[in-house]
């Protein structure tokens, strides 16, 4: 197993980091956040919006986002010059011209390159605090004090304290595996094999965790990239809210709330008990404590503002606009940090029918009849977090052509290009991908097959009658080689219809294929 290069601070560079979108990086997503917490954020699919990813890895995040986001420039910061290049390549490759990427050591980066760079709105620190040294996260304060722009947001998503306790002990022992693993040998087998006889052994102080699960294969295979990030790096030091919130007010970055909707409600997350402890507590960073101490939340989602301008949390909130992302008619749960709900269908049916009719602003949903019984902010909670839809950036209608077919070609290179990661028409689960839309700023989630499907769709649309070639589209599929076993292939046929049902209709509506 190698060990981190000299350069990398401490952190593993023989693998790249694996490619992954999350809804939560898009403006769109965080304008919806801002508001419902009462905080202005006055931008949208106009705005020449000016964006950073601290930590870019090989830029896929950072390409779906420029191709969401038209009217932005996109510059994705690593200190990784094969991320940086792989980035680059695939950029070309799709025709982005919004997005650059620079090779920076974040400890380093300082004078003239420092200033050289542009005023940012937008600064996404996403699985990065958590993982570097403290002259990285200076440098990351250095940028935010120098270069983002009042009024701006940071995303600051990082491991959290106490809910991360239960990982420490074993990230140490699986580090000191790997750096000791003779050259060539599986150190993760044999970390595996020695926690499995932990457990066994009911060894205490190695407590059930999400890295426990993830070293034993118990959330399906991880790739390498991802594990040596989890487990190799020599700086891995999950934080108390009270802790980046002091940082961050270096900064003079204030914070404004939960990208995970539902936290930012403790009715949602909290027992009535707990719940009298929040409110007794006396600032917060007490409330974030008592709610870190309740609640099994290992990784925190916190959206900061430099200079925090106050408006109607409701008025703000009402007027978001929505798109459906789901065509399922089955029952509608939340899932927070509390447990599990089902949303009362009398409500959810009708404001579900609406939003396939199209974009429906909060407002308009909550005037339905049966469905203003809760406030703004509940229902955009229920309704996002329970993914029945998406904050809209810009209007199906006004996208014009041009960025519709550069985020079809982002849509392309993500099939060509990740078909290590998952993205083959006849692989399993893969990665956390998109499909690049600028009706959501950013990309639609979807699966490997999904992202086969809609991007061959889009290349061969059906013809005048709306039918579709099945037979075709899977001699498209198929990879060349010999042909797959005819049970596979039957099962790949019955994926690809449903996914034409289930995906297709709404993939139109965002102009996806």
């Amino acid at each position: 197993m190698s060990t981190p290069a000299a350069w990398s601070r401490g952190y593993p560079v023989a693998e790249p980091y694996p490619p992954a979108w999350h809804g939560f990086q898009s403006p769109a997503h965080l304008r919806a956040t801002l508001a419902m917490m009462g905080v202005a954020w006055e931008v949208g699919p106009e705005t020449p919006l000016r964006i950073a990813e601290i930590g870019c890895g090989s830029g896929y995040s950072a390409n779906v986002l420029a191709a969401g986001c038209p009217a932005a420039e996109v510059i994705g910061f690593d200190y990784n010059p094969a991320h940086i290049a792989e980035a680059r390549s695939f950029a070309a490759e799709a025709g982005l011209a919004n997005v650059r990427f620079e090779e920076a050591d974040l400890a380093e980066l300082d004078g003239p390159a420092l200033e050289a760079l542009p005023a940012f709105d937008l600064v996404l620190v996403h699985g990065f605090w958590s993982w570097v040294d403290d002259r990285v996260r200076d440098g990351v304060l250095r940028l935010l004090r120098r270069r983002l722009q009042p009024g701006g947001v940071v995303l600051m998503t990082y491991n959290a304290m106490p809910g991360a306790a239960p990982g420490l002990a074993l990230w140490r022992l699986v580090r000191g595996m790997i750096a000791g693993a003779p050259p060539g040998s599986d150190a993760f087998a044999a970390a595996k094999q020695q926690v499995e006889r932990l457990v066994a052994a009911e060894a205490r102080n190695l407590l059930p965790s999400v890295w426990r699960s993830l070293l034993l294969g118990e959330m399906g295979d991880a790739r390498p990239g991802y594990m040596l990030h989890e487990f190799a790096t020599e700086h891995w030091r999950p934080a108390f809210f009270a802790d980046v919130a002091a940082a961050m007010g270096s900064a003079r970055c204030e914070y404004a709330g939960s990208a995970t909707l539902s936290e930012n409600f403790p009715s949602m997350t909290l027992s009535a008990a707990q719940q009298a402890l929040w409110r007794e507590a006396p600032d917060q960073a007490a409330r974030e404590l008592v709610t870190d101490l309740c609640v099994p939340r290992a990784f925190r989602r916190d959206v900061y503002v430099r200079g925090i301008r106050r408006v109607s949390a409701e008025a703000a909130t009402d007027a978001i606009m929505l798109v459906p992302t789901s065509l399922s008619q089955r029952e509608v749960k939340l899932v927070t940090q509390a447990g599990e709900a089902a949303l009362p269908p009398h409500i959810i049916g009708p404001m579900r029918e609406a939003l396939l009719q199209g974009p429906q602003s909060i407002a308009a949903l909550r005037a339905l009849p049966g469905c203003g019984g809760a406030t703004p902010q509940e229902t955009l909670t229920m309704l996002v977090g329970s993914h029945v839809a998406m904050p809209m950036w810009q209007h199906p209608g006004a996208v014009a052509a041009d960025s519709v077919a550069t985020a079809r070609r982002v849509n392309a290179a993500s099939m060509r290009r990740l078909a290590p990661h998952g993205v083959s028409p006849l692989a399993g689960e893969g990665a956390r991908l998109a499909l690049a839309t600028p009706v959501l700023g950013g990309g639609l989630p979807a699966d490997p097959l999904e992202i086969a499907v809609a991007t061959l769709m889009a290349q061969e649309p059906p013809g005048p009658d709306g039918g579709v070639d099945v037979p075709a589209l899977m001699g498209r599929l198929v990879p060349p080689g010999p042909p797959p076993p005819a049970e596979a292939l039957a099962g790949v046929q019955e994926s690809v219809l449903a996914v034409l049902r289930q995906r297709w209709p709404l993939w139109r509506a965002l102009g996806i294929a």
